[in-house]
């Protein structure tokens, strides 16, 4: 009896480790996520973009601040446990590039300033039908959508790129 009641304690201790596994469902993923619609906060959208086993994205958005210093491994943060400086990874210099978010939208700077800077966008406050086809290549359709894991990097990185920007520029 013993034997039985051992052997059983044993079997459903096994399938009860190896059922959360053999589930085939993966846990939700977290990402860092911009938007380049602007938030009450900034002229851009900073938040962390959670990507659940269905495919379904929930939002949870973050100021400037706290998005980069949780990028760089300054705060803790979902979406870099390691708490390493993915900007350094991924051979960006800075948090610099941020600064520049705001040309992929806007023809001017929206506010004035003393040091107003020229965008990039060829209208005044959107992208070109062209220039969203550029940006449609970093993972998104429309302007609200979220630039998001390998893409945001990738788009960050091009944003580095003199004939990158270049070419967006002239679309």
């Amino acid at each position: 009896m013993r034997i039985v009641f051992l052997i059983t304690a044993i079997l459903i201790t096994s399938l009860h480790s190896h059922s959360q596994n053999a589930s085939g469902i993966e846990p939700a993923k977290h990402y860092f996520g911009i938007s380049l619609q602007p938030s009450p906060q900034d002229l851009i959208t900073f938040a962390i973009v959670t990507v659940n086993e269905k495919g379904e994205k929930t939002v949870s958005y973050l100021s400037r601040r706290s998005f980069i210093r949780q990028m760089i491994g300054f705060e803790e943060s979902i979406a870099n446990p390691s708490e390493t400086n993915l900007l350094k990874e991924a051979g960006i210099d800075g948090p610099e590039v941020f600064d520049n978010l705001w040309k992929l939208r806007y023809a001017e700077a929206p506010y004035k300033s003393d040091n107003s800077e020229e965008g990039w966008a060829r209208n005044k406050f959107r992208p070109s039908d062209e220039q969203m086809n550029m940006l449609k290549a970093f993972g998104i359709e429309i302007m609200s959508d979220f630039f998001y894991g390998d893409n945001l990097i990738a788009l960050l990185k091009a944003m580095t790129n003199d004939q990158w920007v270049s070419e967006y520029f002239g679309k």
